[in-house]
């Protein structure tokens, strides 16, 4: 193994004058390398946080086997790894976080250019040659959207590796619900208690969060400009991360203009993933390729790593040349009240179905075995007849399930290593149900979040709930089960929803005019 030179706390100045600081690793031969950079507000000097991790370990959240060197800050790149790849390392703590001077806020504008101004600097530094290159999981993914928008000159490939666009949709609400866990630990036990106790918070994150419920301005300053990211881009999405990063990876790649642009997907657990030796493995070849000009066929691999889930840890990885696959075709599944059943043919005879929202065991359960193999890829739209017994709204949670040829749940992973998770998710809130219909397609409704529609009581009102991207095969005798509830499907480490506005009971109409059904994503040529 190399040496690794390293020099710590070197000062960064940006252009209003306010200096981060940064840690490099590189080489200890003194000549030019190409950079991995990444900027997080977790601290580049917690190397690693081991009591945070403590407490998130203790919380429920499993890691999984990390494959990583001390030396590997929390959701960073490894620098022993990368250095022994040829590759200087620079990690800079974000504004106003840890050692950086300034005020911190989230994922600003002004952060933006301070990430710009870190890539050039490095860029113009002796050890480097001039190609910079980013990497990071979750908001050291996430950031990256927001420089790569910008376009630094020597910014030349980017990681993003499981990060969310949209922090309205994404992450402070899902459906409208305001999450209630994750956001404030987050904020508190990260955001506040990392800042740099010589400079204020330019924000309360977690006061704005409550202060717009509705997708205003403030949440649009908080949005990437996606369509104007043209570096070439590795991007990873992960089907285990309903709640956080699965919509933001799969909406980034769709969307960014890059020309060269590939898709890493998968359904296990983030960081054991991330520094695994498939993930390291890609990382480095589409790397080498961009920052060192290495001609190892990066550009004839397929765009697409396409990993279907068969249960926990047990999948399939294929290669495919572009996402949403084009194999895939939407096939509609009507539910019946009477027979609790999801089937082809419309139903013709009405029912109702209900279940009281503030109950654990309340619920309604829909089903449908598939007689032949079937393979479930990509988002999904569930369309619902409703009405409530009591108040003005409703709080609805989807869940999907698989079930074996017995009846018996099969499991997945899902959010911070949960083990026992369905397949899929979705919420809204009923007052949130109004579409965009120009940014609706057949298999995902798009919500608008900009006014409030409040039912009256025994209103029989038509919703459409969005379930984020997942792949997933079944087998033939396998069951598909549909479950919708007034909360969350289980709980979850560090995640979840607790002010809700549920009261009574929840009715569900099927049948006849109510056409409530369920849009899936069908792989029609899966297996060949």
């Amino acid at each position: 193994m190399p040496s690794i030179a390293t020099q710590r706390d070197l000062a960064v100045r940006m252009r209003d004058g306010t200096r981060l600081f940064a840690n490099l690793d590189k080489p200890a031969a003194d000549r030019p390398y190409p950079v991995i950079m990444s900027v997080t507000p977790y601290g580049k000097d917690k190397l690693p946080d081991r009591l945070a991790n403590f407490f998130m370990r203790l919380s429920g959240v499993k890691f999984g086997k990390l494959n990583c060197s001390r030396l590997t800050g929390f959701e960073s790149p490894d620098p022993a790894y990368w250095v022994r790849q040829g590759y200087a390392v620079v990690q800079a703590d974000a504004r106003g976080m840890h050692k950086s001077e300034g005020q911190a806020g989230v994922l600003r504008q002004l952060d933006a250019e301070d990430y710009y101004d870190l890539i050039e600097w490095a860029a113009s530094q002796p050890w480097c040659t001039g190609r910079v290159g980013l990497m990071g999981v979750s908001y050291l993914a996430m950031s990256q959207w927001y420089v790569a928008a910008l376009k630094p000159p020597h910014l030349r490939a980017m990681v993003p590796w499981e990060g969310a666009t949209d922090l309205y949709r994404e992450l402070a609400f899902h459906g409208g619900i305001p999450e209630t866990k994750f956001v404030p630990i987050w904020c508190k036990n990260r955001l506040q208690h990392g800042r740099n106790p010589k400079f204020p918070m330019a924000e309360d994150f977690l006061a704005e969060t409550e202060a717009h419920p509705l997708d205003d301005a403030y949440w649009v300053s908080k949005r990437p400009i996606l369509e104007n990211i043209e570096v070439p881009a590795l991007v990873c999405a992960n089907w285990s991360d309903h709640g956080l990063h699965t919509r933001g990876s799969i909406e980034a790649f769709e969307r960014i203009s890059s020309q060269q642009k590939w898709l890493f997907t998968h359904g296990r657990k983030k960081w054991e993933t991330f520094y695994g030796e498939e993930a390291q493995a890609w990382q480095k070849r589409f790397l080498d390729h961009f920052l060192k000009d290495i001609d190892n066929g990066m550009d004839r691999v397929p765009k697409v790593r396409f990993e279907i889930r068969k249960a926990f840890y047990q999948q399939e990885a294929r290669s495919e040349e572009r996402w949403p696959l084009s194999s895939v075709q939407p096939m509609v599944l009507y539910l019946s009240t009477i027979t609790g059943s999801l089937q082809e043919e419309p139903v013709v005879s009405e029912g109702k179905l209900q279940y009281e929202s503030t109950s654990r065991n309340g619920r309604a359960v829909f089903a449908c075995r598939f007689e032949r193999p079937v393979e479930l890829v990509g988002s999904m739209r569930l369309k619902l007849w409703v009405s409530t017994s009591e108040g003005d709204d409703l709080d609805l949670f989807v869940v999907l399930r698989k079930l074996d040829p017995n009846g018996t749940e099969i499991f997945f992973s899902g959010f911070n290593g949960y083990e026992r998770d369905g397949l899929a998710k979705g919420w809204l809130r009923a007052s949130h149900r109004g579409l965009d219909q120009s940014r609706s397609t057949p298999l995902r409704p798009w919500h608008t979040h900009t006014r409030i529609e409040k039912l009256r009581s025994g209103d029989i009102v038509p919703v459409e709930i969005e379930i984020w991207p997942s792949a997933t095969l079944f087998e033939a005798g396998s069951t598909l089960q549909l479950t919708i509830q007034g909360h969350d499907a289980a709980r979850y480490p560090s995640f979840g929803h607790g002010k809700l506005v549920n009261r009574g009971w929840h009715i569900i109409f099927a049948g006849g005019p109510h056409d409530s059904c369920l849009a899936v994503p069908v792989n029609k040529f899966a297996g060949r």
